[in-house]
């Protein structure tokens, strides 16, 4: 017997932003996660799955458009036709409160309880599921604790929603450890709301199946959902199916200290020119961050030849196929100096460099820009929240050392600029 974990759908989540992206392929980003839906259904199919599980967010919120309820509806009816039971939990974004409709589900989906766990029995695969909704988004409780006890004689397998591995990058909704889960006695966790893929224990498997389809740059590489194979009872092998239709890359190209921006152009259309013939049909959203301490850098101090270089590369996917899309380009090169000898030297630079370290060792005096950036925030928005992904956070010491040493390379670029021509 086998069934599918999938988590982390999303289905139909806005696409904030992208309009502003000049020739985004907007229709196709934003039908992404519906395809990647029927994709996992596909994949229930193909593998003869005899059952699906979902460990919450189906949904991202509630929809703006009923529509997205009824696609989701027509793919649970198409594995009803092929007697394929599906069992759901709701998840922080998707929990009862978060939800004003009600949904037409076929027969053959489940939603599990949302005021305590509860246990489906399916006698004809000899599997018991156990799982908790989240009645509201805000859910910090241990939920572990009060699932039951493992059935005998059967394939026990647990769904939750929950940071169990204290995540920074996802709040830590439901959270619990893998020893509790372990200990718990199940054959199988099916867990979700982390979006990155990770088998957290085996013998029993704890794992985390990511979402189907990566919604953003920050989630990169290939997205989908595991198969699991059960035999006497326990999970004898577990395989990854991908389901993705766009697939996030971030190409790092870094330029030695000889490369100007012809050098540069052709690197990164040569590495353009890679992914494309790694594309397999899916829509390749390509994020280029162009480094190192180059020639470069200065010729990309004048404006027009930083905008002419940027064009350059947002329209080269044109001649190497329609599956292509540079997503953004981050020109984040540094002078070629000798920065050291620079910062030892006695003179008006190294005194600057020496001042500008002193600055980024102290933690007080590198918060205090926050305040002096943050005045200037309204004049260059765009600008800031290009180098930060989400915005700029003014009490960051991280964003704050990153934009003081950006700073630094601008100094030196100008004050230099009349000893290196």
């Amino acid at each position: 017997m086998k069934f599918v974990h999938a988590a982390d759908l999303h289905v139909d989540s806005p696409l904030r932003g992208l309009e502003h992206y000049e020739g985004a392929p907007v229709e196709r980003v934003r039908l992404a996660t519906r395809a990647a839906l029927a994709n996992l259904v596909r994949v229930c199919l193909d593998e003869e799955a005899s059952l699906l599980v979902i460990s919450g967010d189906l949904f991202d919120g509630d929809w703006n458009d009923f529509n997205t309820a009824l696609f989701a509806v027509g793919q649970m009816q198409v594995l009803r036709n092929r007697g394929v039971p599906v069992l759901v939990i709701r998840g922080n974004h998707d929990s009862r409160d978060e939800m004003s409709y009600r949904v037409p589900w076929p027969d053959n989906l489940r939603i599990l309880d949302c005021q305590k766990p509860e246990t489906v029995v399916l006698e004809d695969l000899g599997v018991a599921v156990h799982g908790m909704s989240f009645p509201r988004r805000e859910l910090t409780e241990n939920l572990v604790p009060r699932y039951p006890r493992p059935i005998k004689g059967l394939t026990n397998i647990g769904l939750l929603h929950t940071n169990a591995t204290g995540s920074l990058d996802h709040d830590s909704y439901a959270p619990c450890s893998v020893n509790e889960l372990v200990a718990k006695g199940y054959a199988y966790w099916g867990l979700g709301h982390i979006h990155k893929r990770e088998i957290l224990h085996e013998g029993p498997y704890v794992v985390y199946p990511g979402n189907t389809q990566g919604r953003h740059v920050r989630e990169t590489g290939a997205k989908g959902c595991m198969v699991a194979t059960v035999a006497d009872g326990e999970v004898s092998s577990l395989a990854f199916r991908s389901t993705d239709v766009l697939r996030w890359r971030r190409e790092a190209i870094v330029l030695a200290p000889e490369d100007g921006v012809d050098e540069l152009v052709d690197a990164a259309k040569l590495r353009l020119r890679q992914v494309a013939d790694e594309c397999d049909g899916r829509l390749a959203a390509v994020r280029l961050e162009i480094k190192g301490r180059c020639r470069a850098h200065r010729e990309l101090g004048d404006e027009a030849r930083r905008l002419e270089t940027i064009n350059e590369l947002r329209a080269a996917p044109g001649d190497l196929g329609a599956d292509l899309w540079v997503e953004k380009i981050k020109l984040e090169t540094d002078p070629p100096l000798d920065r050291e000898k620079l910062r030892k030297g006695r003179d008006v630079l190294g005194d600057l460099l020496r001042s500008i370290d002193a600055v980024a060792a102290d933690e007080e005096a590198l918060l205090s820009l926050g305040g002096h950036v943050r005045k200037l925030a309204n004049k260059v928005a765009l600008e800031l929240k290009d180098e930060a992904d989400g915005g700029p956070d003014f009490d960051s010491r991280d964003q704050l050392a990153r934009w003081l040493r950006r700073a630094e390379d601008e100094l030196l670029n100008r004050l230099t600029a009349e000893a290196r021509s």
